[in-house]
């Protein structure tokens, strides 16, 4: 019995000290372009900006927070570690035990919920982008199915997190792959809607014979697809290392913890990046690059 504690407890240490490096480091980038992409919207005087700025500040609180907390289930790993390697067969062990484990499971709880709210933020924000594209015409029915799959994401990841995390004391009884899976469908709703509406402007400005307006849409599209992309590409590469995790309890728990440990973090870094990236273009007076920027930001 005293191998078993210990090993369950040695493992889960590693685990959280891998979650807790990958976090640290993504961290510190995301900090640093959460302060320029707020610093970007602070100089700028376009339509919605105050939301933006709101909702990065939001990001970069629940980042340091999910921060913290990683931190902090970390040490509590080591301590139960610690707790293993005593008298295993001591009541006062079985306490200390059942008291660590239940306050382990708390902490991940609250950083399970801080990654759903901040994956809410963070596609809330690439929904009000879809919304102010569309225009008044269009902007209401268009944004209905995107919003749904955002409202049954985070109700999934809210289940999720208490399920696992509280209700059935640390076991994996509902699938977290599944949130993950909608956040998918949640982010390609949006960047085909978005893209799509830029390419059919585009393609009235090369109707009417506007080619050199309409090749900064080109540039609008292209970005639009690289940041949901990518972001779509990386929650793959997270469903994969957690189905693998499944079936390797070392190797495969460890970048399954790594892999959880970076979605923290990324679900910033994408779209900020690509708000700096944005906000980074030179500005222009003419009206056509007013539309221009206004598609992407």
């Amino acid at each position: 019995m005293a191998d078993t504690v210990f090993s369950t407890a040695w493992t889960r240490m590693l685990q959280d000290a891998c979650k807790s490096a990958i976090a640290l480091f993504l961290g510190g980038v995301y900090f640093l372009l959460g302060a320029v992409a707020f610093y970007l919207f602070f100089r700028r005087d376009t339509k919605g900006r105050l939301i933006f700025m709101w909702a990065i500040a939001a990001m970069l609180c629940l980042a340091m927070a999910e921060l913290v907390m990683q931190i902090i289930a970390t040490s509590v790993s080591w301590r139960l570690l610690f707790s293993a390697a005593q008298d295993f067969e001591s009541i006062s062990f079985l306490e200390q035990q059942a008291s660590l484990e239940y306050l382990y499971n708390c902490i991940l709880f609250v950083e399970d919920l801080m990654l759903v709210a901040n994956n809410a933020v963070a596609d809330g924000l690439f929904a009000y982008r879809c919304y102010l594209i569309w225009g008044p015409a269009y902007n209401k029915q268009i944004i209905t199915l995107p919003l749904i799959l955002l409202l049954v994401t985070t109700a999934l990841g809210s289940i999720t997190a208490y399920s696992n995390n509280i209700r059935y004391a640390g076991k994996a009884v509902v699938d977290s792959r599944i949130g993950f899976a909608f956040a998918i469908m949640t982010n390609l709703s949006l960047t085909g809607l978005t893209a799509g509406r830029v390419w059919w402007t585009r393609r009235e400005l090369r109707i009417v014979g506007q080619d050199k307006f309409a090749q900064r849409y080109t540039t609008a599209i292209a970005v639009l697809l690289e940041s949901g992309i990518a972001y779509c590409v990386f929650l793959i590469l997270v469903i994969l290392a957690l189905s693998y995790g499944r079936s390797d309890t070392s190797r495969g728990s460890a970048w399954a913890a790594v892999s959880y440990g970076a979605a923290g973090q990324l679900v910033n870094i994408v779209p900020t990046v690509f708000i700096v990236r944005i906000g980074l273009f030179p500005p222009t007076a003419d009206t056509e690059s007013e539309k221009f920027r206004k598609f992407i930001v």
